[in-house]
């Protein structure tokens, strides 16, 4: 015995996975590290579940119609709307104004209240779908659009599943607009976009997922005083094998001790700051900067020989040397030691290199501090 696709029967099931929907968004939201657009959007599938319940309602005729008809519209273009603005904020982008949400579905309520066209079911029926289905294929494209700047793997199933929504809603609309629909055919769209907003919020749930585990990696592998990476991130990304061609520089803060004890370790910090802004300024998106530990800096160049390695020390002394902070009106002198090696020849591993580097750093303290020592070609 097949399932019956019955129309009172299918509203129920949709409102139900609406409303579990709702509840598992907004369970999410209490939790997310970055819950903005979580709970309207939590609030709009209760909206549709609202809008479903009493368009079944109507179908067993237990309310005047003139009252679920119009107010069923209502809340079911305000539902998608408000889905479509929430996706928007879910992505990072600014909220909608509560007059341009209200436009939609307010133009909708006057225009039914002065023609009474909700009272045609085909007619209702078209608005709904329509307003549906724009809302959720612009939603699709929020999720879409930042693919390449938060490529988290949700996002194309979430994106493709408001798309797909999107087309069922578009279908059932043409088969509105030809006539060719049915009670039959209305069962089984609405048990189809009971499943694709199943998927939408398990979805969601997903991404935002992602999203604390990306943050958590993040501020694992962030120097929180600096901003660069840390330590720990930079050892992630140094290759195994040095490739000839690149270098690796240490970086030493002059008299950082001294700047601590004469100014605080307040004004000490700042110096950290402006000297990460300004060694950062100077490098390559490809070029890795780190915070070391303390007053030290590290900064590979995966692709550099060593004329053009060396510019790039010179520049990063120069920049560090250029830095004005004053601390209760007097000047903090900030300078920076830099040992570099280039390599020049295969074999041995960042570690061996690194040796070199701090040798070569070493030197440069030792030569009057302020100044680049290149140990081009050597190893540890």
């Amino acid at each position: 015995m097949g399932l019956q696709l019955d129309l009172p029967t299918v509203l129920l099931l949709y409102k139900t996975a609406l409303v579990a929907g709702a509840l598992s968004i907004f369970h999410v939201s209490r939790h997310s590290c970055r819950p903005q657009g979580l709970r309207p959007l939590s609030a709009a599938y209760l909206l549709l579940a609202v809008g479903a319940e009493l368009a079944g309602q109507g179908e067993y005729q237990v309310l005047p119609q003139w009252l679920w008809t119009h107010t069923s519209l209502l809340l079911g273009t305000l539902g998608y709307t408000l889905f479509w603005a929430s996706v928007r904020t879910l992505s990072g982008r600014r909220r909608v104004s509560l007059p341009l949400l209200a436009a939609v579905p307010g133009g909708w309520l006057a225009l039914g209240i002065a023609t009474q066209f909700p009272l045609d079911n085909l007619l209702r029926a078209g608005a709904f779908h329509l307003t549906a289905a724009l809302a959720l294929a612009a939603a699709a494209h929020e999720v879409w659009r930042d693919r390449h700047t938060e490529p988290l793997p949700s996002r194309g199933l979430l994106a493709g599943l408001l798309l797909i929504s999107a087309s069922l809603f578009a279908l059932q609309l043409f088969l509105i607009a030809t006539h060719a629909t049915s009670p039959l055919g209305f069962a089984r769209a609405f048990y189809a976009q009971m499943f694709c907003h199943f998927g939408v919020a398990l979805m969601v749930s997903s991404l935002s997922n992602e999203r604390a585990e990306v943050r958590l990696q993040k501020v694992a592998q962030t120097d929180t005083l600096t901003g660069i990476g840390n330590r720990r991130w930079l050892m992630s990304m140094l290759p195994a094998q040095l490739p000839v061609g690149s270098a690796i520089a240490q970086l030493d803060l002059d008299h950082f001790k001294h700047i601590n004890d004469r100014f605080g370790h307040a004004a000490g910090d700042r110096v950290l700051r402006a000297a990460a802004e300004a060694l950062g300024g100077e490098l390559r998106g490809s070029d890795l900067l780190a915070r070391w530990g303390g007053e030290e800096f590290l900064v590979y160049l995966p692709d550099a020989t060593a004329e053009h390695a060396a510019a790039v020390a010179q520049r990063l002394c120069s920049a560090v040397q250029n830095i004005r902070l004053t601390e209760a009106g007097e000047g903090i002198p900030v300078t920076v030691s830099i040992g570099m090696v280039c390599v020049t020849s295969g074999g041995g591993n960042w570690a061996e290199w690194l040796g070199a580097a701090d040798q070569a750093l070493y030197d440069a303290k030792h030569a009057g501090r302020n100044r680049v020592v290149v140990a081009a070609g050597r190893r540890a």
